[in-house]
């Protein structure tokens, strides 16, 4: 069976002439007429999104039906697996959701959403937030406040000086200085796009955390992204993982439970949509190159996340402590690929605001 069909058994969910029920009040045509490489790089054919979904509380938290989700953004939903996994259709874009599952694949790249999808007198559901800041910002960025253009860019290599960060004693290899490398290889890209590049730091130097996410008011950033690698006790641990700031009042992808810190809003919240749009670009260019283990676009109240005057996203980029990367990293080859992928992701994040803003 090819991707992205269902079997003839299969019903969609909602049958698509339904749509005079009371889920919808009123159209919206903001996005018509826009070409077709626009409707591309939104990922979806745009058509006319729906302006109004009806809120659910269940459990207290705002939520809205998937399906109703799916309409609101001109996709028919599909049960692929009855009461167990929906699919998300369109001519552009298929979403994948599970039932208790807390995470979708969006054209098959991982996207961790806050809070697990839910079944609701057998149909499923996703809180407001999830789709608010997450699902529809990545799909119709054009729905969000307009942001500068991106022009100023804030590049953190992770750790430094006496903060060795992750290591691989065999492979003689320290974290603080790949990311420095590939900082520096990324510096010089983006500055031949006429972009202005700031670094948290240049050189061998310790920086303190909270320090790192403060330049981006001091040069007026319109993005920050903090550069790391990862590393664990099992060896054969592999893949890319993206972290931007979770939304208040939802906890981090590592825990289910909220915690003290989850329940304040933080300044970098305040880019919460764009936080989505930009994470997702250049994570998606990144599994997309490199064919690694796709462990998702996740979130975390990272220290250097919290403070940011722009949108901003943490990547881990690659283990190693994983014997292949390792012997990957040592080879500038590979940090090369690194630096020009995710300067490939930044360049798709400013041409969509170029087309939102209609300078394209």
């Amino acid at each position: 069976m090819k991707a992205g069909r269902h079997k003839p058994t299969d019903l969609p969910l909602i049958e698509p002439t339904n749509l005079t029920d009371s889920l919808w009040s009123r159209r919206s045509t903001i996005t018509t007429g826009l070409p077709a490489l626009f409707a591309a790089n939104l990922l979806f054919h745009p058509g006319e999104l729906q302006a109004s979904l009806k809120s659910h509380k269940l459990s207290g938290i705002p939520h809205f039906d998937l399906a109703a989700v799916g309409q609101n953004l001109g996709m028919k939903a599909y049960w692929k697996e009855p009461g167990k996994t929906l699919q998300l259709r369109s001519k552009w874009t298929t979403m994948e959701f599970a039932v208790k599952g807390r995470d979708f694949l969006l054209n098959q790249k991982k996207v961790y959403l806050g809070y697990p999808v839910r079944l609701h007198k057998d149909r499923p559901f996703i809180t407001e937030k999830d789709y608010l800041l997450i699902i529809r910002p990545i799909l119709a960025p054009q729905t969000l406040n307009k942001r500068p253009l991106l022009q100023r860019i804030v590049l953190d290599p992770g750790h430094g000086g006496k903060d060795f960060g992750a290591q691989n004693s065999g492979q003689r290899l320290k974290e603080k200085d790949l990311t420095l490398d590939v900082t520096l290889r990324l510096q010089k890209l983006l500055q031949t796009q006429g972009f202005k590049v700031y670094l948290t730091r240049k050189d061998d130097a310790y920086i303190p955390l909270d320090q790192r996410g403060e330049l981006t008011k001091k040069v007026n950033a319109d993005l920050f992204v903090s550069i790391h690698f990862n590393s664990v006790g099992r060896p054969n641990v592999s893949g890319l993982e993206t972290f931007v700031l979770p939304q208040p009042w939802t906890p981090s992808t590592s825990r289910s439970q909220l915690d003290g810190i989850d329940k304040r809003t933080y300044p970098g919240n305040a880019f919460d949509g764009w936080n989505s749009v930009a994470g997702y670009y250049v994570h998606r260019a990144l599994i997309e190159q490199l064919g690694v283990e796709d462990r998702g676009l996740k979130r975390s109240r990272f220290k250097v996340l919290k403070n940011l005057a722009c949108p901003g996203m943490l990547l881990e980029l690659g283990f190693i402590s994983n014997p292949s990367t390792a012997t990957k990293l040592r080879d500038t080859t590979h940090r090369d690929l690194l630096a020009k992928t995710i300067h490939k992701g930044i360049l798709t994040y400013r041409k969509t605001q170029q087309r939102i803003q209609g300078q394209t």
